[in-house]
């Protein structure tokens, strides 16, 4: 299966020279404007490069492909590399992103031989209007001109026969990263028709429900029902449009109330997607912004564990030391990124808990608690100081 492992971007909005290790569970804190939220979206904008519609993308966000641009280097060209695993080799994807093109210009994968770099692999490569592709099991390689238009990556424009299994793998990967920074409760009401994603602010909820198992809505069912007692079923109904809605039966006393979706109070509803979208069948890449919005205190502890125990890798932004608090010590040295922005506009990232005074907080104080004691604006001074090893 594949893993993504981190990756380094430059001139994408605030990220410049950026370094970021992905987890299986990720979570990312810092004062408003630091680009937490920006770090989703360059996420999310690498998978796009496998979809192919950069256009539909640039416009669902109601953005100009000159917008993603750094402000402080005006160049026109993103530099991203990626890094992986698959069947326990370590890949590196990068490429170079044209915004007027809106495609790239030059990509490659390669194995990388830790031992000895000079034996690194190139496995694909597209490189002045020519491409590469081989396959590592027959050691074939498919050559050719670049003739065709397309958007993003030049591997959404080419047939699945033609691709090898790792980098047939990798794609599907990246196509499957879901970002729900934009999750709306207001959306997430909405009749739908299109099941094949939830959509970037939940719109598609009704329709994507209704393409789940019995299994599947059972198990979202069950856990809901711990916390929500009286909640009997849930149910899709069609509408005379063709569309699909929502309903929700719970039962009080001897009597069962079936209400819609727009009835539905706004944190039963986002927990629904939430858990919808983590019972997928295909292990991927989640994104959630601020995941406390809408979710009540007590569901807050649930909701984490859920999330730290999925099959997929999770990343989340957040403000809350509730989150933090229902953090084992140890997952929160693993997964919590401290993300700020230096005195020149670029947005950087460091372990919180690799930083010398929140590690000795950590010690004798819980995970939230240290988040709350900290003066997180006068971190600069510290951070800036920590040798470049410890800055990873």
């Amino acid at each position: 299966m594949i893993e993504l492992v981190g990756f380094n971007i430059k001139n994408f909005k605030s990220l410049n020279d950026f370094n970021l290790e992905f987890k299986k569970f990720s979570c990312l804190i810092g004062l408003n404007s630091s680009g937490k939220s920006t770090i989703l979206h360059a996420v999310d904008f690498i998978s796009q490069q496998m979809n192919g519609d950069i256009t539909k993308w640039l416009e669902s966000r109601g953005w100009e492909a000159e917008e993603l641009e750094c402000e402080f280097t005006k160049d026109e060209k993103i530099i991203i590399a990626i890094s992986f695993f698959y069947e326990n080799k370590f890949y590196v994807w990068t490429f170079i992103f044209d915004t007027k093109l809106q495609r790239s210009i030059y990509e490659v994968i390669r194995i990388i031989n830790f031992k000895d770099r000079k034996q690194d692999k190139i496995i694909y490569e597209i490189k002045d209007s020519k491409y590469m592709i081989l396959d590592l099991k027959t050691e074939k390689k498919l050559e050719g001109d670049i003739i065709q238009e397309y958007q993003g990556s030049f591997l959404s424009s080419i047939k699945e026969e033609f691709l090898p299994e790792i980098i047939r793998e990798f794609k599907h990967y990246l196509q499957n990263i879901q970002s729900l920074d934009l999750l709306s409760p207001r959306e997430l009401r909405k009749h739908s028709k299109d099941g094949r994603s939830l959509g970037l602010s939940g719109e598609n909820l009704s329709a994507f429900l209704d393409d789940f198992s019995d299994e599947q809505k059972k198990k979202i069912l069950k856990q809901l029902k711990i916390y929500y007692p009286n909640l009997n079923s849930f149910n899709i109904k069609p509408t005379p449009e063709g569309l699909k809605k929502l309903e929700i039966i719970e039962n009080f006393g001897d009597k069962k109330i079936t209400n819609e979706a727009k009835y539905i109070n706004d944190g039963m509803l986002r927990l629904i997607a939430i858990m919808a979208q983590l019972q997928t069948q295909k292990k991927s890449f989640l994104l959630f912004d601020e995941i406390e919005n809408g979710i009540n205190s007590e569901l807050v502890e649930f909701l984490m564990d859920y999330l730290v125990a999925s099959k997929h890798q999770i990343m989340i932004t957040t403000h809350s030391p509730m989150i933090l608090n229902y953090l084992e010590d140890e997952v929160a040295k693993e997964s919590v990124q401290y993300i700020y922005k230096t005195k020149e506009g670029f947005t950087k990232s460091i372990p919180f808990f690799d930083i010398p005074s929140m590690k000795e907080k950590l010690e004798w104080m819980g995970t939230g608690s240290v988040y709350v004691d900290t003066d997180l604006p006068s971190l600069a001074d510290e951070i800036k100081n920590i040798k470049p090893k410890e800055n990873k």
